[in-house]
């Protein structure tokens, strides 16, 4: 089966969607901020160009790369939030990337939960966490990149470490980039609709006791003879699973040297902990991971309270069947108009799909 589109806008949404990042820095249309010359006035300095969104979300409903090829951008686009759950068919290919996370947290947890230490030799300890935060990017090849953030005062709002790995594929062999991020912590975050710091924010300053409340208790008897610095023989830690793992509310795509990348990203982030001297779990960091999800099928006929559901109109009365195809999908025999539509108004014209 096979479908014919005919549009009749040069914009070409329809009843699709199809779901890469290679710096660190969102914002990858980089260029020196020139000075006015003396005498200049402020009203003869250039103006800004305002950025053109409309290629991003034309992606989103089409899956068609093509859309991105001259659209230029200064930051990454991420779509409107999302208030319901994941599709069901993302949590199978995002298993491996909840894992990894869930693992290396657990590593640090008990890193720090075993000595207090830990948190005075961050600067002697840098070669452990450049290879931690490296191995994260082996947990799955969907992972384009990973982020370790530490903080040894869980009161300040900017974390004291941030290192990021991210995936390089230019050349014969792919390459892995690491950088230190530290002091670039708000060129991270640029104005939206980039990708906000909700990723680190909303776990390290919880409301209602998330996210602890997946944490489980654990009972650990140490070899006193084998540590070089010990303090006791039984002690207690916390170790988390999956279930500690949040998703950001919604995908976003790229901005590199001033145009898109053409691949939905999505954004895993959970926590880990040290010990308070009453020996309850203690904030001390996020490890974050941007998965992409280009290839997952998302469909927007179905109902429910899940991502993208029924954001389609095709009317009460008409059937929606999903055809997927290349892991986007088509709605098959669909004919309306984008313009009468509230969710894509401006967007387009009518849109009509033929079987052949």
């Amino acid at each position: 089966i096979g479908l014919t589109a005919l549009r009749p806008s040069s914009l070409f949404f329809g009843c699709f969607s199809h779901w890469c990042i290679s710096s660190c820095l969102l914002s990858s249309e980089e260029s020196p901020t020139e000075l006015p010359e003396f005498g200049q006035t402020p009203s003869e300095a250039p103006t800004e160009v305002e950025d053109d969104w409309s290629p991003a979300e034309t992606f989103l409903y089409t899956g068609d790369p093509s859309t991105l090829n001259m659209a230029r951008c200064s930051r990454a686009y991420s779509t409107k939030a999302q208030t319901g759950s994941l599709p069901s068919n993302f949590y199978a290919p995002l298993q491996p990337a909840q894992d990894a996370l869930a693992n290396t947290a657990n590593f640090l947890n008990m890193v720090f939960q075993a000595s207090d230490l830990r948190e005075s030799t961050v600067d002697e300890d840098m070669e452990w966490y450049h290879a931690l935060v490296r191995s994260l990017l082996e947990g799955d090849l969907l992972i384009q990149r990973a982020l370790l953030t530490f903080d040894a005062d869980p009161s300040v709002p900017v974390p004291q470490l941030v290192l990021c790995a991210t995936r390089n594929p230019t050349g014969k062999q792919q390459a892995i980039l690491l950088q230190d991020v530290s002091k670039a912590w708000e060129s991270l975050h640029p104005p939206s609709p980039a990708p906000d710091d909700s990723w680190f924010r909303k776990l390290k300053f919880p409301e209602s006791g998330q996210p602890t409340a997946s944490l489980s208790k654990r009972v650990l008897l140490n070899d006193l003879t084998t540590l070089d610095t010990p303090k006791w023989g039984q002690g207690d830690s916390y170790v988390t699973n999956r279930t500690g793992v949040q998703y950001a509310s919604a995908p976003f795509l790229d901005c590199k040297d001033g145009y898109f990348e053409p691949g939905w990203i999505l954004t895993l982030s959970t926590s880990f902990y040290g010990l308070k001297p009453d020996l309850t779990p203690e904030f001390r960091g996020v490890v974050r991971v941007d998965v992409n999800i280009q290839d997952i099928d998302l469909d927007q006929c179905a109902t429910g309270d899940s991502w993208f559901t029924s954001t389609l109109l095709t009317g009460q009365d008409m059937d929606c069947p999903v055809l997927y195809l290349n892991a986007f999908f088509q709605c098959q025999n669909v004919v309306y108009n984008l313009r009468t539509s509230p969710n894509f108004e401006g967007l387009g014209e009518a849109l009509i799909f033929i079987e052949e």
